[in-house]
């Protein structure tokens, strides 16, 4: 209840908003109302003895120019390479609804809720599984190209991030509150 209300208080805010920010400030951006947008992130990494991987694929619509809403399918994989204990792979997949706002030529606020079901193996057998919501909150910039394609980069704060849940288990599957993202968009 309390993460809907933190949720629903974000969306209003970003409505009050709306009023004023189409007043005050002209989008220096294409006109894109009612336009649905497809892209994504791909991204990964290797850190030492660690890979991870993630895809994200997303789709949206733009109910106004300002103003869109979409879903993001999620799915991340991360493995632990050790010769003497064996290997650990984590693998999460899920959805995130998402809905942002453009206050200014390009940056927007972002809000998102994200749902994520998680599958640990170690050495080929399956060790844990469980489901996980994070929400994030955060803001960005995008550059738009022609016909209105864009690539954008996002900063994010995980709200869920901290609780400690079974011993010493995080209650999401992030490392850290803060997640960056470069995603491109058509």
């Amino acid at each position: 209840m309390k993460r809907f209300a933190v949720i629903a208080s974000l969306c209003l805010m970003l409505l009050g908003f709306a009023g004023k920010a189409s007043a005050q400030f002209l989008p220096d951006v294409p006109d894109m109302k009612g336009k649905m947008i497809y892209g994504g992130t791909f991204g990964g990494g290797l850190y030492g003895n660690r890979l991870s991987l993630s895809i994200a694929p997303q789709v949206g619509y733009r109910i106004f120019s300002p103003w869109e809403v979409g879903v993001r399918g999620v799915y991340d994989l991360t493995c632990y390479f050790d010769r003497h204990l064996g290997n650990t792979f984590g693998h999460y997949f899920g959805i995130a609804p998402y809905t942002n706002f453009q206050v200014y030529k390009g940056i927007f606020l972002h809000v998102e809720d994200e749902v994520m079901y998680g599958l640990s193996r170690w050495n080929h057998e399956t060790v844990a599984s469980k489901w996980y919501n994070s929400v994030f909150v955060g803001a960005g910039y995008r550059r738009y190209s022609y016909n209105g394609s864009f690539v954008y980069f996002l900063v994010l704060y995980n709200l869920s991030w901290g609780g400690i849940q079974d011993g010493d288990k995080w209650d999401t599957p992030y490392a850290s509150p803060i997640s960056l993202r470069v995603g491109y968009c058509f």
